[in-house]
């Protein structure tokens, strides 16, 4: 019985092979998205759980509250961990991370690499699964001169990982400095996986951290702190705890400072971690945490998805209900000889399931060919043998069976359930009156759309971001970091002496970034971000002074009492004329003030998403820095670029020559809208190819249904041009309601989007206007030429041919 239904559904499907090629194309192209999309939200949800202490491991949480604003952050200071761990008895183990975001220069002999740190307690091997692969777990971690490296760390330095015992410097790191001993390895861990929050090359004891920075304030937040509470401890009563004990250990230093404000605490599943990284403001990443995201992405990806494949079976189910006349005469004469409506249907379910699992193997063999693309794109790196676990197949299968509910019972619904003596005497069918079909078409038009709306406005914002005046010129500069406890204005001296006329390299300054500090002016508070710069800072940016003057070397005050602001500061300060007025920031710049002897055009010093805010800029030849900018020339890039390595070498021996672009550091900024442009525009072209498919087989099969009229209407006189045009009318009427659906939701959702930038563009009345052109002109000359072509046809074989 099955070897004859697979003939029955062969058959059938090489007569209509058209429409099945049609059919199996969009299909496959519409599950693929699905595929990709459910690999991606697979191992987004797949983060932090490999660690054996699930479902008992947190992350201790702190919440401030100022003026009203409440904000929680995953950090706490270095007092927290013990506290807790001595006094309540539910926390069994508890330790603190800090890195993630912090890098430094380590050396072996004349290897030197920037390697991420993360300082950690010794239980951290106890708490979290990363595998030791040498060296003792228990005892690792002992030592203040000890280190852990990981295999990748290890191979980058020695080519081989049975390295414990080799001794690393770190030049310029404060508490290597204070120890005066090298670091000692003494075990190499495996790389973390790629679905870890925390990231390291290199792991130091706590206690070597502490050698140069020992807090013992309940007031801070800036690193990461992990428990394991007891199985049966009860969350919610722990967490008040930790607000009883903090309340009692805290109050002097909450009495001595005034304006600080009481934090409570919480505790926060290590599996949450990922899509809700609570980051913490003002500080560099230094809780342990990386790799953040935001479920609302997996959403977006997923629901884009389906669209798509929503969009392919309507093509599928509208080409199979308007096949249904081939079938109608097959369905009486079955019908006639004693065929059941519930034979009927299995049969014509089961030819739709045998094409609907020839487009989900063909699905699998695209997501595998273009998984390499797909990685790239989503800054993922998912293994093509990924697709094989348990899983994903439960995906595949849910896909699969989804699909022949949606796409292949109600088609097959309509044919079981024909008339039979309507069927063998021409009556109506449902392909001639398919209001359903038409309103399938309006909704997959729509979406195409959509897409094709949002793909312009994508590209639109991003070009402006990419040609919008910043305040400055940041083309051919380049920043160079410099690391660890150095005198980076010597090093500036030194480095500017070295290239002194030399024609390729134009201005080089000393500048550092202090982030947001406090800043006082005629008894105003208010915050204003900090960057040390030096006289050769704003005419190697080509920044605009728009009031007063620049740093000049004809001033010797300007060294330790002058200072740069911008116009947002002038007006959250409210001068009216600010030079020579002064400003109290906090005590690491003084105690006596500083006096503003210029205001700067305002510039983006941020991205794009922010308002502009205030900016201090003291000089950084007293204040210090943490990078040299270079302005070079374009001419012979790459060999001005290893002029500077060698020239930085030469000065500071052992350090790694670290620089980036200040143009490609700025589009960083935006490296996520640019990922999501690129995967709307590939959407955008996915959903215009299944359109344009669907659009050409109903348009064939409608023009096939329609011979006889056709015929009648060229014997009686009607030009190629009338009976196209005909045909063409009921189709264009499609689209301009899909066009009067998309228009406005559109317009909604991307204004959503654009209210994330602070600067952005407007929605051009044009991006409607074109998009909606675009679709109908392709549906015209879709439609108007299979119209032409029908109209060419012997008027009398279109008459027999019914």
């Amino acid at each position: 019985m099955f070897k004859t239904f697979l003939k029955i559904a062969g058959r059938h499907l090489w007569r209509i092979r058209l429409y099945a090629c049609i059919n199996i194309t969009g299909l496959s192209l519409g599950m693929m998205c699905v595929v990709l999309a459910a690999l991606y939200v697979t191992d987004e949800l797949s983060f932090d759980r490999f660690h054996q202490r699930n479902p008992h491991l947190y992350r201790i949480t702190s919440t401030f509250r100022d003026d009203g604003k409440v904000a929680t952050s995953g950090g706490t200071g270095q007092v927290q961990g013990p506290a807790f761990k001595a006094q309540i008895p539910e926390v069994l183990q508890y330790a603190r991370l800090m890195g993630g975001d912090i890098y430094g220069d380590v050396r072996h002999q004349s290897k030197a690499f920037k390697l991420q740190l993360l300082f950690v307690d010794s239980t951290f091997f106890d708490i979290f699964s990363f595998k030791l692969l040498r060296g003792d777990a228990a005892t690792a971690l002992d030592n203040v001169n000890s280190v852990v490296i990981t295999e990748r760390t290890a191979r980058r330095f020695f080519n081989r990982t049975d390295v414990t015992g080799e001794v690393l410097q770190m030049d310029a790191d404060p508490s290597a400095m204070r120890i005066g001993k090298p670091l000692v390895i003494t075990g190499v861990v495996a790389d973390p996986p790629l679905n870890s929050s925390i990231q390291f090359d290199i792991l130091f004891p706590f206690s070597f951290m502490k050698v140069s920075f020992d807090d013992t304030s309940w007031l801070n937040a800036y690193l990461g702190t992990f428990v394991v509470l007891h199985p049966l401890a009860d969350v919610d009563n722990v967490i008040d705890k930790f607000n009883r004990v903090a309340a009692s250990m805290s109050k002097d230093q909450l009495a001595a400072d005034r304006k600080a404000s009481p934090i409570t605490y919480g505790l926060q599943r290590i599996t949450d971690i990922h899509f809700n990284p609570q980051e913490i403001p003002n500080q560099n990443g230094e809780s342990g945490v990386v790799n953040g995201s935001k479920p609302v992405y997996s959403y977006i990806f997923l629901g884009i998805a389906i669209f798509i494949l929503l969009m392919a079976s309507v093509n599928f189910i509208n080409i199979s209900i308007a096949c249904s006349m081939k079938r109608a005469k097959e369905v009486g004469i079955r019908k006639a000889t004693g065929s059941s409506n519930r034979q009927i249907l299995t049969q014509f379910i089961g030819e739709s399931a045998l094409s609907i699992f020839v487009a989900m193997m063909l699905a699998l063999l695209l997501t595998w060919a273009l998984l390499p693309v797909f990685n790239q794109l989503s800054e993922k790196h998912i293994s093509p043998f990924r697709i094989l676990a348990p899983e994903l197949i439960v995906w595949f299968a849910g896909i699969f069976i989804t699909n022949v509910l949606v796409s292949a019972v109600y088609p097959a619904y309509l044919l079981s359930a024909l008339n039979p003596v309507q069927t063998l005497y021409g009556g109506n069918l449902p392909a001639a009156k398919n209001l359903a079909g038409k309103t399938l078409i309006v909704f997959q038009f729509a979406i195409a759309i959509v897409l094709g709306i949002a793909s312009l406005v994508f590209y639109l914002q991003m070009h402006f971001i990419r040609t919008r005046d910043l305040g400055y010129d940041p083309a051919q500069v380049v920043k160079i970091g410099i690391q660890g406890v150095r005198d980076a204005r010597q090093i500036k001296e030194q480095f500017a002496s070295e290239l002194a006329g030399d024609q390729s390299i134009g201005d080089i300054s000393l500048a550092g970034e202090f982030g947001r500090r406090e800043t006082t002016v005629n008894s105003h508070k208010f915050m204003s971000y900090f960057r040390t710069v030096d006289e050769h800072y704003v005419p190697m940016l080509a920044m605009q002074v728009r009031d007063g003057r620049n740093f000049s070397p004809l001033f010797a005050s300007d060294k330790k009492y002058g200072v740069l602001v911008n116009q947002a500061f002038v007006k959250e300060a409210g001068l009216k004329d600010p030079i020579g007025k002064k400003l109290m920031p906090d005590s690491y710049f003084g105690t006596a003030g500083l006096t503003i002897v210029g205001v700067l055009r305002d510039f983006h010093y941020g991205s794009l998403k922010e308002r502009i805010q205030p900016i201090v800029m003291p000089m950084s030849t007293q204040y210090g820095g943490d990078a040299l900018w270079v302005k070079i020339k374009k001419e012979q890039q790459e060999q001005t670029i290893a002029k500077l390595e060698r020239t930085f070498k030469k000065i500071v021996p052992g350090a790694v020559f670290d620089y980036s672009f200040l143009d490609e550091s700025n589009a960083k900024a935006y490296a996520l809208e640019q990922r999501w442009q690129k995967i709307i525009g590939y959407v955008t072209v996915l959903s215009i190819i299944i359109c344009g498919l669907g659009l050409f087989g109903l348009t064939h099969l409608s023009i096939l249904h329609r011979r006889r009229e056709t015929g009648i209407r060229l014997v009686l006189g009607a030009s190629a041009f009338e009976i196209a045009s005909g045909f063409s009318v009921d189709f264009i009427r499609i689209i301009l309601i899909a066009l009067l659906i998309a228009c406005p939701a559109s317009s909604y959702f991307l204004h959503l989007w654009l209210n994330d930038f602070a600067y952005r563009t407007e929605i051009p009345w044009w991006v409607f206007a074109l998009t909606g052109g675009t679709a109908l002109a392709g549906a015209l000359v879709t439609v108007f030429a299979q119209g032409l072509r029908a109209a060419g046809v012997n008027p009398v074989i279109s008459l027999r041919s019914e």
